[in-house]
């Protein structure tokens, strides 16, 4: 049954393997999908390329589907995976601030990384703005 990490098929070594190597690859098609490009995401606002609209619903299609015929043959064990609850006004503000700095920018948090990776100066540029976003928030948490 999966998720196997919880059912203890393999140690937390193993698990950290897995997931380095789950990161390149989703990477890499990322990559391959012209997610790299900020010019690709950003046609996705202006209704230029909708292939952003198309990998990403086409990837929750299958991950629906894949999930549910998973535990109808008794593959995977869907009370072991976590569903973070809804804080519905919480998620539409955050919702709202990403999409604002996906406009602006031109990468989400993933893709920038990838941006990144491929030498892209706008990618530096944009992990340089999330790691100072995420040091300010970090250190103004307690005070909110």
């Amino acid at each position: 049954m999966a998720p196997f990490y919880k059912t203890g098929l393999f140690g937390e070594q193993i698990s950290l393997l897995i997931a380095f190597f789950l990161g390149i690859g989703f990477g890499f098609w990322l990559e391959r999908a012209g997610f790299g490009s900020s010019r690709v995401l950003a046609a996705q606002f202006y209704f230029r390329d909708m292939r952003v609209l198309k990998v990403m619903f086409s990837a929750i299609v299958t991950a629906m589907v894949g999930i549910v015929l998973f535990t109808i043959f008794g593959w995977l064990d869907i009370s072991l995976i976590y569903i973070n609850p809804t804080y519905l006004w919480p998620q539409i503000v955050g919702g709202l601030i990403l999409g604002f700095g996906f406009i602006i920018g031109g990468y989400c948090p993933g893709t920038s990384v990838v941006g990144c990776s491929t030498g892209r100066i706008d990618g530096f540029f944009y992990i340089g703005g999330l790691m100072t976003g995420m040091l300010v928030f970090g250190e103004a948490y307690p005070l909110i």
